[in-house]
Formats: structure tokens, sequence, C-alpha cells
């Protein structure tokens, strides 16, 4: 739309298709139907975006972003979340702010101004601010830990792309990441060579994921998994590449009519790490080093799972990946359960679009369309049985057959 559009009927039309989607949508949530939330906040979003000038939803793009980020980087160093919480939530000065790290109270001020107009603060007077609900969710260290190994990426991946000519990245020790942190090697050897970003990484991805639906709220794992064609504790479930085995435990918790075994397989630094926590011990999951670019061990499982695996990685190495556990299946019985997004052809969620650019920051790998998944699976000899979905902008579940 050109700015001499605004104000214009055709504007002013558009203006208020929006408004009563947002009425509309708002009115069902408040009526009581929990779907309609997201449906809201899409709808709202919209009518920003046609309530703007151009120049504006511009400047929104080029500015908020990098300031909002920069800024909620800096208060977490600054303590300005955690500081905010207590007292009860008692409204706090700059100056108070800026003790516990001895900061320049004029920096702080620059700084919990933009968290206040981020909506990261609630500001109740020039230079007093209180917590609201993001303010408590963000003075918690396992949603603010995770900044460290991607924005070096992204700072530097305009760069790197023109000097690649912009190709696609697919070369996962020679990409942004290595680029941007001037680092020779994997983006998974950087996070072992830096324990502490490697721990905030993993209880950052794991602590979201618990805001998501879980895998067995949108597949039917009990017709699936549990009854069929052989007695429950003859049956094996591999979690491939499951970090610590917190979604094993889930699974534990949530189905505890599974007779069969629970695998982790990982790499030996995490297998070590789950020692520590004694999860065979304590949850009777079997720990199991494994390199997943390796023959599969365990043969004829009832299922093979995998959770934000496939997406580290190009087709060229998911096919080894993928063509290892097909070596293993047993046709008609074993399944590969794929838990990852499946972006929409068209018109896909921000969510995903969003993750497609960080996993190429990282890893030189990418989110991909239902059309992509088909045509990845159907190269290794395999076939995809069901894609499930429980929410736009969530993980799906891809379930994989041996014919």
């Amino acid at each position: 739309m050109a700015e001499h559009d605004i104000g214009s009927n055709k504007h002013n039309e558009a203006i208020a298709k929006a408004l009563k989607q947002v009425s509309a949508h708002g009115t069902d949530l408040i009526d009581g139907d929990s779907a309609a939330r997201e449906k809201l906040i899409a709808s709202a979003r919209e009518l920003v975006a046609v309530a703007e000038t151009p120049v504006e939803t511009l400047l929104w793009n080029i500015w908020a972003p990098p300031t909002r980020s920069v800024a909620l980087r800096i208060a977490v160093d600054l303590k300005v979340f955690e500081t905010a919480v207590q007292d009860d939530g008692r409204p706090k000065s700059d100056a108070e702010f800026a003790t516990p790290t001895a900061a320049s109270p004029i920096l702080v001020k620059r700084i919990t101004r933009v968290c206040a107009s981020m909506h990261m603060l609630e500001e109740k007077s020039s230079g007093l601010y209180a917590p609201n609900a993001l303010t408590r969710l963000l003075a918690r260290p396992e949603y603010t830990g995770s900044w460290d190994c991607a924005q070096p990426s992204f700072a530097h991946m305009p760069t790197y792309l023109k000097n690649t000519q912009f190709k696609n990245p697919q070369n996962p020790t020679d990409g942004p990441f290595q680029y941007g942190q001037k680092y020779p090697g994997h983006g998974f050897g950087w996070l072992t060579d830096h324990p502490d970003v490697f721990q905030a990484f993993h209880h950052y991805a794991y602590t979201l994921r618990k805001h998501r639906p879980n895998w067995v709220e949108m597949y039917p794992v009990h017709d699936r998994h549990i009854s069929g064609p052989r007695e429950n504790d003859s049956s094996v479930l591999v979690d491939i590449g499951g970090g610590t085995g917190q979604i094993l435990q889930d699974f534990r918790k949530s189905t505890p009519e599974y007779a069969g075994r629970l695998v982790l397989q990982e790499v030996p630094e995490v297998i070590a790490v789950a020692q520590g926590m004694e999860l065979d011990k304590s949850t009777n999951i079997e720990l199991q080093v494994h390199d997943f670019f390796t023959p599969q061990p365990i043969k004829g499982a009832r299922a093979y799972f995998m959770r934000s695996v496939l997406h580290d990685w190009a087709d060229e190495q998911c096919r080894v990946i993928l063509g290892h556990l097909r070596d293993a299946m047993e046709p008609g019985y074993s399944r590969i359960l794929i838990n990852d997004c499946v972006l929409a052809d068209e018109h896909a969620a921000w969510q995903h679009i969003s993750l497609d650019i960080f996993m190429m920051a990282l890893a030189s790998a990418q989110e991909r369309t239902e059309s992509e998944w088909h045509a990845l699976i159907d190269s290794c000899g395999l076939k995809i049985a069901g894609i499930y979905n429980k929410g736009e902008g969530n993980e799906g579940m891809i379930e994989v057959i041996l014919e």
C-alpha cells in the first residue's frame, strides 16, 4: 500500500475488516473458545499491519528487533529481571537496578526504558519499574541462557552469504556459525567446548517444549506403540539424540501402562551427564552411547524416536541417519517417529519461519515443508504414514514406516 492510500476508502475498509476479525475472535475467546486465542493474536497483528504506514512498518522492523534483542541480553547481565521480582515485585528505581552489578545508573536507565517499551517491565513512573508476567519469566535463567551461541552467526550471516555468492548453506562445518564464531568445527563441538552455554541451551530447549503439546497428545501412541502385534514387554522405544532423557521421563509419566524398554542414545559427553543425574537408576531408562551416523545397534525396535534431530542437518546427512534406521527396522512393525516442525507450503507460521533461519545460522540446516519431508523420506526408501499436528506454530509428529 502506498503512503497516499492512507485514509482512503480502500484503506479504511481494510481496517474495518481487520477490526471485525479482532472483535469476532475476542468475543469467541471470552465466550470460552480457547482455540480463538491464537486467532485473536493473528488478527490483532493483521490489524497493526493494515493500520500502520509502510514507513512505520519499515522502521519497526529495522529498529525494534535488534534494539529489543540487545537490550534484553544486557538486562540479563545487569540482573534487571532478577532484581525486579525481588521484595514481592516492589517498584524499583534505575539506581536500585544498577546496584547488583555496580553499573552506571544512566546506562541502566537506557536499558530499562527499552525493556519497558517492549513490555518486559511495567513503567510505573519516570525511572520506576515493576515486574509483569513476562518479567517473572525472564527472571528465570532457563528462559534466557542460550543467546551466546546464535547472535554472532546472525550478525555475520549477511557477509557470509555475500562471500558465498548467496548459496544455500548446507555444510555443517563451514557455514554461518563457523564464520561468526571463528570456530573450525561443528556447532555441537562448540557447545561442548562451552559447558555453561551447553547447559543453558539444553535447559532452554526443554523448558520451551514444556509449553508446547507433548508428542503423545497428538499421536495415537496407545494404538501404535502399546497395543498391537506383540506383548508390551517385548517392545522398545529408542530416543535417538534425546539429550539427557527428558522426553523419555515425560513418556514414562504420561504413559505408565507402557511396559517395554526405554533406551536413550546420545554422544558420550551427554550420556556422561545423564549418568551423573543417575537417570538409568532412578527411571530405568537404558543409556547407550551411539552416533546416529553409524549403524543402529538396536534392531527391530517398535519405535525409533527423534525430536528436533533432523532439522539440525541438511538432506545429505539426514539420508545417512534415516538409512541406518531403515536397515534396523522390522517391516510392518517398526516405525520412525520424527517430532519436528512441518512448515505449511504457504502462509507458514512465523514460529516455523523464524526457526528455519535459526537453523541456517546455527547448523547450516533447515526446517522443512510437508512436501520437502515427503521428498526426503521417499528418497530413503521409506514412506510417511501420517503427519500429526496440534496448534499452529508447534512441532508436528511424522510417522514413517518401511513397506
